[in-house]
């Protein structure tokens, strides 16, 4: 192929909270490079103590000719303590210059959501907004500037064939995440999923996906996997396949998910945890109607109530996930948010309190309507929606403090927590919510 170049990918993702997430874009990035029959190799940042001079290393000792930078999030997406990462991506980005004169390409969420924006920020020579393995070609055949995604089937996505080669510290993850689907045809008022992945689903086959965990198991040693679908059971009937190609091959594995509170068929549940499903996180968002509503959730409270308790009769641990401060929050819907967890007595509560605005979702929109941001605010800075926020704020907070098995990652900087790490030391598998201990539930039956 003309132009063929060796390639550096680096995540620029250093977030712990609550411990170092596997780069999976920037693994299939590098598959399809590899693929290509480009000399590619992974450095995630996140992993060094000193991540300048590990940059800087393998740029030395690499001499690649293209650099492709991957972008996670822009922010911690949590309030009152929201913690910011461009400036370090600012940071990163001088190392590279000053260690290379090598074209850089910028890709990943955070910058599918701001490509404009952030190609002049970081003075980028490219990037592509969405899926990045097509473009990233393009990009090392001299194409420049930014550039559309172009893949409308995920056939042919999957990691490097010697993904240990590519990507040496592979073994230092507990968890490595693995992506079944691109696509969200749901409609929530905040969520970018839609804009990054398309509203259509686009599936990868079942074959191919265990393929991948059998691959990472056997060159990497892990046990432990991550569906990062936004839902799993998008498809439910994807989802089954997955779970029965998983019960053939027979591996020594097990996984999590995240899952819509909404099965049309809850023996499914039992399938998954055949298939080694040990934990779920609902994205649940509120335990009041309303809320629900106003959110445009596809499921009511009678859902969650019939879901957690599928989930808890085929012994699956799970989470509720939950976002306060939507269009319409009150201390009442809060309140009634609250109970409804008492009630359903999931293994943790993960409660984001106030709610970050992202440009082209509805409830930027709304918050324009609301005076609560200006029609030309870029939010590359973070802003939240927050109805009720300071009633709301505090008697969340205060109710979260009874109740042994909340979590609020907005309530202090855990940058530097040391209590998240002394959990994993004793609880050494699985999601770390799945360490916590919660009440009993009360679900009607």
């Amino acid at each position: 192929m003309p132009g063929m170049r060796g390639v550096l990918l680096v995540s620029a993702n250093r977030e712990h909270f609550p411990e170092p997430i596997f780069p999976v874009g920037t693994a299939y990035v590098a598959g399809e490079l590899s693929r290509r029959g480009f000399e590619v190799s992974v450095l995630d940042v996140g992993l060094s103590l000193r991540p300048h001079h590990a940059l800087a290393r393998a740029i030395a000792e690499q001499q690649p000719e293209l650099i492709g930078l991957s972008l996670r999030n822009l922010d911690n997406s949590a309030f009152p303590c929201t913690r910011h990462y461009l400036e370090g991506y600012r940071e990163l980005v001088a190392t590279i210059r000053r260690a290379t004169r090598a074209p850089l390409f910028l890709g990943g969420p955070a910058f599918s959501i701001y490509p404009e924006l952030l190609l002049r920020a970081l003075e980028g020579d490219g990037g592509v907004v969405a899926d990045g393995e097509d473009a990233i070609v393009r990009f090392c055949c001299g194409e420049r500037g930014l550039l559309a995604a172009t893949r409308p089937t995920l056939d042919l996505v999957g990691f490097p064939a010697r993904i240990d080669a590519v990507f040496p510290e592979l073994h230092r993850y507990r968890t490595v995440g693995i992506q079944t689907a691109r696509g969200c045809p749901h409609r929530c008022v905040y969520c970018t999923y839609p804009a990054l992945e398309g509203e259509r689903l686009r599936l990868r086959s079942p074959e191919a996906v265990v393929d991948e965990l059998e691959l990472v198991h056997r060159r990497g040693g892990q046990r432990d996997f991550f569906f990062v679908d936004s839902s799993f059971n998008a498809s439910e009937e994807h989802m089954a396949a997955i779970c029965r190609a998983l019960i053939a091959r027979s591996l020594p594995v097990r996984f999590s998910c995240y899952l819509t509170p909404k099965l049309e068929d809850l023996s499914l549940f039992r399938l998954l945890a055949e298939a080694g499903c040990r934990a779920v996180d609902f994205g649940t968002d509120s335990g009041s109607a309303p809320m629900l509503r106003a959110l445009r959730k596809s499921f009511g409270i009678d859902d969650l109530r019939r879901t957690s308790r599928a989930c808890r009769e085929a012994g699956i641990d799970f989470c509720h996930s939950l976002l306060f401060g939507g269009p319409g929050e009150s201390l009442a819907t809060a309140q009634e948010t609250v109970r409804c967890m008492d009630e359903l007595a999931p293994k943790a509560v993960i409660a984001m309190t106030g709610i970050r605005i992202y440009p082209g979702t509805a409830l930027a929109r709304s918050a324009v309507t609301a005076g609560l941001v200006a029609p030309e605010d870029e939010l590359l800075e973070p802003r939240f929606f927050f109805d009720g926020e300071h009633e709301v704020l505090r008697a969340v907070s205060a109710l979260a403090a009874s109740r042994r098995n909340w979590v609020l990652p907005g309530a202090r900087d855990w940058s530097s927590a040391i209590g998240p790490r002394l959990l994993r030391l004793v609880h050494r598998s699985g999601p770390l919510w799945t360490a916590l201990r919660p009440p009993r539930a009360t679900i009607p039956s």
